[in-house]
């Protein structure tokens, strides 16, 4: 319902009882509003009257698992972003037939969206198609398999196959690997997002709190985090979240390949009963407090435009976030803290402004200002209103690489 919520406003407080059916909506007991569902593909800005809509389908079954819209030649011709599409055509007898010809291109697309929206409404067939119209009755196939089992409290989810896997290739998801003590002598944790359901449901709301739990549980247990996936003395991956079956693979097999064995993948929260198993409750440290003295003049917070309103500091302060990363990765690294600090001044919030500042910082070898601008960012992110351990979660991480550091440099 992401266009609800644009149509309604970002920060809207009150809240509504939202149904859909085709491209209706109601909205509480106010009367029923139709929508036009917006094309799924873009225009290229043609006046050509020569477009078609077309579907790729397997002769066998008649079934339906690509809708494009085209001209000339691209029917038959190999498509690079169609991944799946392509996979089916590789392992299927597949055909193609024309939905319409000699259309404008607006037309297509309309009816490109059209005739997805009526194959994911009205019949069984699994689309391959990356995006998927608005008002559909289910997702494209590149949604969850339909035998994904859902989120429980403390319960490790699984690795899932989507629907177009399962579908067309027979992949099923599975279980992560029970998780072998000797297994956690240098794990290495995958920094993937969790996603918000996955906060709510399996961590109870709670994450921040399992996430450091558990790296109190491997620090009891003698362990030593790796930074690298692919390190040649890491013995595990652990995940705090779920993750494509199909990715895993791959993983395993870029594991082998580069060092020499397969890696076992366990899911944060067995080990976290294992280990709160052999070690029981335990304490987790307080915020190490550090004497910093930062010198910079940044705009104090009060005074930041559009402090309130997310999207106009994002419209006002993006661009200077963009110039001030390029610099950055040129080596013009006082000059990209300056544009970072328009971009915030002018209300662009999000954690890629506080990581550039980080990186720059840390270039510089300026520590106190490096973790002065994450402490902002992780004080920013707990005032949230939605759950933002994930973003405090890697902003402290930070944090603590640099106070070591500078704990270091003071010795």
């Amino acid at each position: 319902m992401g266009l609800i919520k644009k149509l309604f406003g970002k920060n809207d407080k009150q809240e509504v009882n939202v149904t859909a059916s085709g491209n209706t909506i109601k909205i509480g007991d106010a009367a029923s509003i139709t929508f036009q569902s917006p094309t799924v593909g873009s225009s290229s800005g043609s006046s050509e009257n020569d477009f078609y809509v077309y579907e790729w389908f397997i002769k066998s079954t008649g079934e339906i698992f690509y809708v494009g819209k085209g001209r000339g030649d691209r029917y038959k011709e190999y498509h690079e972003r169609a991944y799946d599409a392509e996979k089916v055509r590789e392992l299927y007898d597949t055909d193609v037939k024309f939905v319409a010809q000699g259309l404008t291109e607006d037309e297509a697309l309309e009816l490109e969206t059209e005739e997805m929206t009526r194959i994911l409404n009205d019949t069984d067939d699994c689309l391959t198609n990356v995006a998927t119209p608005y008002f559909t009755k289910r997702d494209s196939g590149n949604a969850k398999s339909k035998s994904t089992p859902s989120f429980q409290f403390e319960t490790a989810p699984i690795l899932y196959a989507r629907e177009t896997d399962t579908h067309y290739f027979g992949i099923e998801g599975r279980p992560f690997e029970n998780v072998d003590l000797a297994n956690l002598s240098r794990p290495h944790i995958i920094t993937k997002g969790v996603l918000p359901d996955e906060i709510k449901i399996i961590y109870g709301g709670a994450y921040e709190r399992y996430y450091k739990e558990v790296l109190s549980l491997l620090e009891a247990n003698d362990s030593k985090l790796v930074k690298s996936k692919y390190a040649k003395s890491v013995t595990a991956w652990i995940y705090p979240c779920e993750d494509l079956v199909t990715n895993n693979d791959l993983d395993r097999k870029n594991a082998e390949e580069r060092i020499g064995h397969i890696v076992p993948s366990y899911h944060l929260i067995d080990v976290w009963k294992l280990l709160k198993d052999k070690y029981g409750d335990i304490e987790i440290p307080e915020d190490t407090p550090v004497d910093i003295h930062p010198v910079n003049d940044r705009c104090p917070l009060s005074k930041i435009k559009n402090l309130d309103n997310w999207d106009a500091g994002f419209d006002a302060g993006f661009k200077y976030w963009e110039k001030g990363d390029d610099e950055r990765k040129a080596g013009n690294i006082e000059k990209a803290i300056k544009l970072f600090d328009k971009a915030r001044a002018n209300g662009y919030f999000a954690p890629a402004l506080y990581r550039s500042y980080a990186m720059a910082y840390r270039k510089l070898k300026d520590l106190d200002n490096e973790i002065a601008i994450l402490d902002e960012g992780i004080a920013r992110y707990r005032e949230e209103e939605r759950d933002s351990s994930q973003i405090i979660i890697d902003l402290e991480n930070q944090r603590t690489k640099a106070i070591e550091k500078l704990k270091k440099q003071k010795k």
